[in-house]
């Protein structure tokens, strides 16, 4: 057994340098980066933008817009990093951008939705920016971690119709899908509703239809119909801070409308993904998968 256990921690080591490795390459080659390129007003109106060398040999060419978390108060464009640079590696244009967060100032006037808008900015940005230096892009995909999990996917599923630019796939790294009394409890479904909706709810509201109304017009699985885009999904199983509930919901909703879906379960991971080092590095191979699959 012992004999065993060294055999398994020298592969995984070994695996682990050989990534290392890999990703150290490619920080230094193959793709530029441009940073705090600024797509509107505000002043967290900024992204990232990964381009690769390759891409002006291309007719058309997709873009990642990432999308960070921070339970829509806190975060950086920076924590997408190394998923810009692994995506940049292989052809693929990608975006981190910031959004604005709701604060003390802005509490009273802030909703998802003039983030959604933002989230439109930047795509447009990222079309124009490229085009400005040869490159054509014609299609993108929305990603995000945690609460820019859950803007990626309210995005994609709402506004794939309006979208500047073709959205052919969003993925999610444990993000908020449901925001319903039934997921999250009374308490915190009151409490992201306000938060989101820039509507005061209080537990003795959610019985109320304007406020079930709110509700679903806030949460992604609200929008699942059988054209929405396919969708990558990575969940922990002991994650407390997004309940696992959420990808239950986003699964039962995406396989009744039919819609195209791959799911990793880290059955032992918080809201960190990190406990199930292997499979989650498998999620970093799904999303150049849905790459190669979905881009044209």
């Amino acid at each position: 057994m012992l004999r065993i256990l060294k055999f398994v921690f020298k592969a995984v080591s070994l695996i682990l340098l050989i990534l290392l490795a890999v990703f150290i390459f490619s920080y230094f080659t193959g793709y530029k980066v441009y940073r705090n390129v600024s797509y509107g007003d505000g002043e967290q109106n900024v992204m990232d933008v990964y381009l690769p060398n390759e891409a002006n040999l291309r007719d058309n060419n997709g873009c990642v817009l990432f999308i960070h978390g921070g339970s829509w108060s806190g975060g950086d464009k920076w924590e997408e990093e190394a998923r810009c640079r692994l995506l940049a590696s292989r052809g693929y244009m990608a975006v981190s951008m910031n959004y604005t967060l709701i604060s003390d100032e802005n509490a009273d006037v802030y909703t998802v939705f003039a983030v959604l808008d933002e989230i439109d900015a930047a795509l447009s940005t990222a079309v124009s920016f490229a085009a400005e230096r040869g490159i054509a892009i014609d299609q993108a995909a929305t990603s995000g971690y945690s609460a820019g999990a859950h803007l990626a996917m309210l995005y994609a599923y709402s506004r794939a119709d309006s979208a500047p630019v073709e959205i052919k796939f969003t993925s999610s790294m444990a993000g908020p899908a449901d925001i319903s009394p039934a997921v999250w409890g009374n308490d915190l479904a009151a409490r992201i509703g306000t938060i989101l909706s820039g509507e005061e709810i209080t537990v003795e509201m959610l019985g109320d239809d304007a406020v079930k109304e709110l509700l679903v017009s806030i949460s992604p699985v609200s929008y699942i119909t059988c054209d929405s885009v396919p969708t990558a999904i990575i969940q922990g199983g002991n994650d407390t801070t997004v309940s696992p509930a959420n990808a239950d919901s986003l699964i039962k909703h995406l396989s009744e409308n039919s819609v195209a879906y791959d799911y990793v379960h880290l059955k032992d991971s918080d809201h960190s993904l990190l406990q199930n080092p292997i499979l989650h590095l498998s999620y970093y191979n799904l999303l150049l998968d849905y790459c190669d699959a979905y881009f044209d």
